[in-house]
């Protein structure tokens, strides 16, 4: 999925090592991600990638150097996600490349994977992503008391999400902006030339399946009911 300044692409195998250590324990990163005490290997993020329990994007730059990486899985029905979005490195925390990496996770799942819901949590601490979820219009849906612990002291996580009807909103409403507006897979010039094509081949009376296989021009088509009529004669 390429962005205006960020692109999201599949992991490589030495990208994991970088996963790894973006959420090391104890790095501000992880600590924002409610990972801080969390423990894992490189080996253990590809498996659980291949398998389907979470996907993985990277965040590339521009350059195509690595920023960050996105995550998200399923959770309750097979149309709702969960999601989880990392810049790992701290100088790039205040771009713009966390915002547009959250917008373009969204396009993804709701115009590639027909997602009905796609839900956030985060600390209530975590100035970062906060505003991004605010200008994004997500919507939020809870507060879960005391459910981090950083710096020695308790706080909450807010969780955020949203339905295809509020992406929809947010697709019009954005459709002019050229930083923040869908960017199709397919140009649609290239999908309505394609139904240009269609037509005129049908305008043309191409052959379709339905002449394929089908009784001679002129002949009544099989009725088996008419066949077994008289059917017990000796």
């Amino acid at each position: 999925m390429q962005g205006r300044f960020i692109s999201l692409r599949p992991p490589t195998t030495g990208d994991f090592d970088l996963i790894v250590q973006w959420l090391a324990p104890d790095t501000q990163g992880s600590a924002l991600t409610g990972d801080s005490r969390e423990m894992t290997s490189p080996e253990e993020l590809q498996a659980a990638h291949h398998s389907g329990s979470v996907t993985f994007r990277m965040v590339h730059d521009t350059a195509g150097d690595p920023l960050g990486f996105v995550n998200w899985r399923q959770r309750g029905s097979h149309q709702s996600f969960e999601i989880a979005i990392i810049i790992g490195e701290p100088d790039r925390w205040k771009s713009a490349y966390g915002g547009e990496a959250i917008v373009r996770l969204l396009d993804i799942l709701f115009m590639t994977y027909d997602a009905r819901r796609v839900q956030l949590t985060t600390g209530a601490f975590n100035n970062h992503t906060l505003p991004a979820l605010i200008r994004g219009n997500f919507v939020l849906e809870g507060i879960l008391r005391d459910f981090y612990y950083v710096d020695g002291q308790y706080h909450d996580a807010t969780m955020w999400s949203m339905l295809r009807s509020e992406y929809e909103a947010e697709l019009k409403k954005t459709e002019h902006l050229d930083g923040l507006k869908y960017r199709p897979i397919v140009p649609e010039a290239d999908k309505a030339r394609a139904r240009r094509l269609l037509r005129d081949y049908l305008a043309r009376g191409g052959p379709t399946s339905l002449d394929a296989g089908g009784p001679p021009p002129g002949t009544d088509e099989f009725q088996p009911h008419a066949a077994m009529e008289g059917g017990n004669d000796a």
